[in-house]
């Protein structure tokens, strides 16, 4: 498939917010130092979360069992978050909560490695409601990018024809989408030794008519 630029009725979907008014710096430098309490997703190549996620831990009981976590990453990522809910607020003209019950936003963690050269994530919808079995409106998937290769970072999307269209992330840059398109994590495009992708990966649901945010 050729990749293309994005056409218009993806363009409809997808959303780069203005980039958001964060020290990405400084952020890397607290999820780093978090490395001991990463959770191991991949043994072909490093990939990382810090924190759960419907997508990867929902039908497990460590999934519901976040509480700690999520008071540890409220705790340490508290400017972050507040940045997040008042730009999703900001867009949407509403409030938006952080979760008091599931999985709170985490971080993807891909550490640089030669053989990523070569792949990319995999093709797939986001659909983490129906994971967890929650009845809920209005949901969405938003990545802020804490930390790009040189060689840059981004999401992949599919048209109705099938024709891949590449949207790159910016340091700082919220990007929101349906998650009802075909899409995947873009392939590392050049292997620099000591590298890092890190995105704040999070979902927005509607319960109870409250727009909250979760992973």
């Amino acid at each position: 498939m050729a990749r293309t630029g994005c056409p218009a009725e993806l363009r409809r979907k997808v959303r780069m917010l203005t980039e958001l008014d964060i020290n990405t710096e400084e952020i890397k430098a607290k999820v780093l130092s978090y490395e001991e309490d990463w959770i191991s997703r991949a043994t072909a190549f490093p990939f990382y979360t810090l924190g759960r996620s419907a997508y990867l831990d929902g039908k497990k009981a460590s999934y519901f069992d976040s509480e700690v976590m999520n008071t540890e990453l409220c705790a340490s990522f508290s400017g972050l978050y507040a940045k997040v809910l008042a730009a999703l607020s900001d867009q949407l003209g509403e409030g938006v909560y952080m979760t008091e019950d599931l999985a709170c936003p985490g971080f993807h963690i891909f550490r640089s490695a030669p053989q990523m050269t070569n792949m990319a994530g995999d093709w797939h919808y986001d659909y983490p409601h129906i994971t967890l079995g929650i009845q809920a409106k209005d949901v969405s998937s938003f990545t802020v990018a804490i930390a790009l290769p040189a060689s840059g970072g981004g999401m992949d999307y599919l048209d109705d024809k099938g024709n891949e269209c590449h949207i790159p992330y910016i340091e700082g840059g919220m990007l929101v989408h349906s998650g009802a398109t075909r899409h995947r994590i873009s392939g590392l495009k050049e292997y620099t030794r000591g590298e890092y992708r890190i995105t704040l990966q999070g979902h927005l649901i509607r319960r109870a008519g409250k727009m909250e945010v979760f992973w």
